[in-house]
């Protein structure tokens, strides 16, 4: 498949994980009984907000939640067993703009951490506070990358 995006070599690929619901929904009026879809997208609208503040998101894609083993994820130990996770990837066109060549995440983690989220979606896990956490043992958010 031919992307839409043409893609440079000073970009990079992002590939995001989380234990809160970001479901894609497209719901983006308020409507009660449509709440529930509303607020997963809201979650997806502030990761591509949070993104947003320093670089440019292109080519993004999420997939449907997919039931993961914890130990084989980078979450925190707060969470055990298998769990719902979502999946989203990125594309930026300059690799430095997240980070610095040996923590080219670093400033996703800096962001993300302690934004607010909402909870009781359909995700498996319960954090403490509803925020996202990219350090400690809630952990519920982290990233990898790719050149």
């Amino acid at each position: 498949m031919v992307n839409k995006y043409e893609m440079n070599d000073t970009g990079t690929w992002f590939t995001g994980y989380t234990l809160v619901d970001i479901t894609n929904t497209g719901v983006i009026k308020h409507d009660p009984l449509l709440q529930m879809k509303r607020n997963q997208q809201r979650n997806w609208e502030t990761i591509l907000q949070v993104i947003s503040l320093r670089a440019q998101p292109m080519a993004i894609t999420t997939n449907q939640p997919m039931v993961v083993q914890m130990k084989e994820h980078q979450f925190g130990s707060a969470y055990t067993n298998k769990q719902l996770c979502w999946k989203f990837k990125f594309y930026i066109e300059h690799k430095d703009a997240l980070g610095p060549a040996n923590e080219p995440d670093l400033f996703l983690k800096t962001d993300f951490d302690q934004v607010p989220i909402i909870y009781n979606l359909t995700e498996t896990v319960k954090g403490n506070i509803p925020i996202f956490y990219t350090s400690g043992e809630f952990k519920n958010i982290y990233f990898k990358f790719s050149s």
